[in-house]
Order: C-alpha cells, then sequence, then structure tokens
C-alpha cells in the first residue's frame, strides 16, 4: 500500500529539481557564455524515477559582436583560465576581460587571466589575434603583451561549478590539456566577441510544462492512496 506513496515522493524530487534546473538556466539566459544543465533521470526497479546526475551541455552559444577586442569568444573547444579567490585556477567560457588598474586583464569579477598577461598604462590600442596572441602599440612601436592559452579537457561536461560562471577540474572531466588556441583540438579565439548562453528558451518552458505536471501527477497519486489507506483503517477500526 505503501509503495505507490514512495515512488509518488521519489517522482517529486525528480519534477522539483528538474523545475529548480530549467529556472536557473533561464535566470542566466543573458549571461555570456552560460551553459545550460540538463538533469538526467532513470528508472528505479521499484517504480518510479529518480535523478541520475546532472549534466553540461557544452554546445557553442551564438556569437554577440561588442567591438571591445577584450570582449573575447571561442570558436570551438576549450575554455579560458583566470584565478580563483582561493588562488587556484578555474575555467570559463565567458570572454568578457578587461584591464585592472595595475594593466593586468582580469574577467568582468576581477579574477586574473592565466597566464598573467600585463599592459603598460602608455598604450595605444590592444589586439588579439586568433591564436590567443595579445599585441599593443607602445609609444607607438608595437609590441607583444602576452598569450592567451586554452584549456581542453576530455570530458568537460563533467566539470564542477564553482560559482558565477567558473568551473573546476574535477575527476569526472579529467586534468585539463593547456595549450595554444588552434593547435591540439583547441577552438580559435575572436575579438570583439562575446559568447552567449546555450539557454534554449522554448526548450525550458517545454521542460517546465512537463516538470509541473509530473508534479502534480504524483501529488495526486500521493493524496489518492493517502484517502485509500484512511478508508482501509476506519474499516479495520
Amino acid at each position: 500500500m505503501l509503495g505507490p506513496i514512495f515512488n509518488a515522493l521519489t517522482g517529486l524530487k525528480n519534477a522539483s529539481q528538474r523545475l529548480q534546473n530549467s529556472a536557473n538556466n533561464v535566470a542566466n539566459i543573458n549571461t555570456p557564455g552560460f551553459k545550460k544543465s540538463d538533469v538526467n533521470s532513470v528508472d528505479i526497479q521499484s517504480g518510479g524515477t529518480r535523478v541520475n546526475d546532472v549534466s553540461k551541455s557544452n554546445t557553442q552559444g551564438g556569437l554577440i559582436p561588442t567591438n571591445n577586442p577584450l570582449d573575447l569568444a571561442i570558436s570551438g573547444n576549450g575554455f579560458f583560465q583566470v584565478t580563483n579567490p582561493n588562488g587556484g585556477t578555474s575555467f570559463t567560457r565567458s570572454g568578457s576581460f578587461k584591464q585592472d588598474g595595475a594593466g593586468n586583464i582580469v574577467d568582468a569579477s576581477g579574477n586574473a587571466l592565466v597566464p598573467a598577461v600585463n599592459i603598460p598604462g602608455n598604450n595605444t590600442g590592444i589586439s588579439v589575434d586568433s591564436s590567443g596572441q595579445i599585441s599593443t602599440q607602445v609609444d607607438g612601436q608595437p609590441e607583444v603583451a602576452g598569450q592567451i592559452q586554452l584549456a581542453n579537457f576530455q570530458n568537460p561536461s563533467g566539470l564542477s561549478a564553482a560559482g558565477g560562471n567558473l568551473l573546476n577540474e574535477s575527476a569526472a572531466s579529467g586534468a585539463p590539456d593547456v595549450g595554444a588556441p588552434g593547435e591540439g583540438g583547441r577552438g580559435t579565439v575572436l575579438s570583439g566577441f562575446l559568447e552567449g548562453s546555450n539557454v534554449d528558451i522554448t526548450e525550458e518552458i517545454v521542460d517546465q510544462i512537463v516538470a509541473k505536471a509530473a508534479f502534480k501527477a504524483n501529488i495526486n497519486v500521493i493524496k489518492t492512496n493517502d484517502e485509500l489507506l484512511g478508508t482501509i483503517l476506519d474499516i479495520k477500526s
């Protein structure tokens, strides 16, 4: 008698997590470089479904032109590397970079680009080519300021969320394979563009409708079985 109730509870948890996940995707639809998450469910032997895992979709987001040379998008595979608040290295597809007060290239949150790049204050222009080379004009003379390196992973979907738009290496992702853009399967860099999120609002609306329907159906199962159980207990008493 309690079996259907337990199965419905599992279904409620599944539907609830799908709704929460979809809400987070929609909230980040305008976040540069954001990769949507997908909730993967499996059937359980006793009946019902449960969440198996939550994975990142690494499909390419659309390109948004900005005309800012330090707005960078990756065309293809790979992640930018930045320092994180713990002193380690995190990874991101969000290439919204700028200079801080000391001339260091940092992301929108102030995390420094890895490897570090410093551009003197007396520069008259910054450019970034497809191979990630950062150049500038200092006192009218061209100068190479630094080189962007991208990190590839055997399983990028296994990267763990680190807050904001940062990701961390995990056992599931494997170790980073770091090198120049355009080499070793890494994508190229596009200056003056940002990669948009890969969230499809239509898919999210459909997913929310399905999850809400499942939530309601499981509530009804619990309610019906609770009433039936109450009737049986009343008869026995």
